[in-house]
């Protein structure tokens, strides 16, 4: 005998049904949402960030109250972190450059496809921008700013003799000599520190061989024996012969550097040898008072062949997600969030007085920037290409070299065919240990 409800159970029935309707199936409540979990960020532990990195949490916690964020300074490499299986950070602060490029071919990432599709990154971010994030296609990186090279130059000093911002490279040139000809001399370099000194071999090669030219060298993919990289080499040294550089520059570092072109320190002066312009990041700026900052103006690096398409310089930072994290879910959203316009603007209002960095979000609100900012912003988008230093696009193994080179050019020991071919055994000994990945 089959089974029937019951007639007065029909009405209840159907308004149970309606209900249960209205409220959604079970699946669409949002598991974020549900059980409490706790995810660590690794990131930098400087005093300006860390507070403005809390608040951006305290933000996106009120978004997901189950999901508690730890923000923990590196105490060791990021690759280590990484590579670390038994207890991996779950989001991790990262630039681009070598070790991100390192990272994502060595499945050391995981793949952000939905974290770009559900934030709209596709199109919010620019493409070059895009470029280093992806990796046969997809996703393993969340940008959040980036920096800006340029050359700096003291106002006062540059008023004082009618100059303006160069555009050309015999522009500069003509700089260069106005002021060494009135007992000033033009330029300062961090040359104790390669990750600056060699900004000039950044720029140099890519403004007389091209962006490409420099990606492929970067990527192991050029020889250093070429005769193109002989020409940047060149260059450099007859800046040197013409005097256009602080005496021992091979002692300076990033603070002497920046502080040779101020004027404001005149009676405690931190750098005796003063200069009047210097090739270098902004982020060796972050540091320098208010009152010095704005002695200081910027301009990109000349043009020497118009022919050729136009790179900068600058470090991309972002957010990471390691294939190992304990809790990938929660781990994404957090990413995400970091990579939003939201978080953008909550990390530059605290810091746009101060020349720091450029948010990459299309969506970020412009009013907040500072003069400078849009300015470096400008100067990024106007270029063809975007990537990172040198320094930081090579493998470690080649910094030795690198530096030793660096330091045999300002202190004029050698010649330029012996620095080439130091750089191409760096490079040879790169590759057969495999730490370049050929075509």
């Amino acid at each position: 005998m089959k089974s029937k409800t019951p007639l007065f159970l029909l009405p209840f029935l159907f308004a149970f049904l309606v209900f249960v309707a209205a409220c959604g199936p079970a699946d669409e409540v949002d598991p974020l949402t549900l059980t409490p979990v706790a995810i660590t960020y690794m990131t930098f532990n400087q005093a300006t960030e860390a507070q403005s990195e809390e608040l951006v949490i305290g933000r996106f916690q009120e978004k997901y109250p189950a999901i508690q964020v730890t923000r923990t300074p590196y105490n060791q490499n990021p690759q280590s972190y990484l590579l670390d299986n038994a207890s991996p950070p779950d989001v991790m602060f990262l630039w681009t450059g070598y070790l991100l490029d390192t990272a994502m071919r060595q499945n050391l990432l995981g793949n952000l496809a939905d974290v770009w599709e559900e934030m709209g990154f596709h199109e919010t971010i620019s493409e070059p921008i895009q470029a280093m994030s992806f990796y046969q296609g997809a996703p393993y990186f969340v940008p959040g700013g980036h920096g800006w090279t340029a050359i700096y130059y003291n106002r006062e000093v540059f008023q004082r003799y009618g100059l303006t911002p160069p555009t050309t490279w015999q522009e500069f040139i003509t700089i260069c000599e106005t002021l060494w000809s009135n007992g000033e001399t033009p330029l300062s370099i961090a040359g104790s520190n390669p990750f600056a000194g060699t900004l000039w071999f950044d720029y140099l090669n890519m403004r007389l061989n091209g962006p490409e030219f420099h990606r492929r060298l970067l990527n192991g993919e050029e020889e250093y024996t070429d005769p193109k990289v002989a020409a940047v080499l060149e260059t450099m040294v007859d800046l040197m012969d013409r005097g256009f550089f602080v005496e021992s520059p091979a002692t300076m570092n990033d603070l002497n550097s920046v502080m040779s072109i101020i004027r404001g320190d005149a009676a405690e002066p931190v750098e005796q040898r003063k200069a009047v312009m210097t090739l270098g990041s902004n982020f060796a700026l972050n540091d320098l008072p208010v009152v010095f900052l704005d002695e200081l103006d910027f301009f990109p690096f000349p043009v020497i062949d118009p022919a050729l398409p136009v790179g900068e310089v600058g470090i991309t930072f972002g957010f990471v997600v390691p294939t190992s994290a304990d809790n990938p879910m929660q781990a994404n959203a957090f990413a995400g969030f970091m990579g939003s316009a939201e978080s953008s603007q909550v990390l530059t209002q605290q810091t746009t007085t101060q020349l720091t960095w450029v948010p990459v979000h299309k969506e970020f609100d412009r009013s907040l920037y500072s003069q400078r900012i849009s300015q470096a912003e400008a100067l990024v988008s106007n270029a063809d290409a975007f990537g990172p230093p040198m320094v930081l696009s090579l493998p470690d193994s080649m910094g030795s070299a690198l530096g030793q080179v660096l330091n045999r050019l300002l202190t004029d020991r050698g010649e330029v065919a012996d620095w080439q071919l130091l750089l191409e055994d760096a490079r040879q000994k790169a590759i057969q240990s495999g730490e370049y990945t050929q075509p």
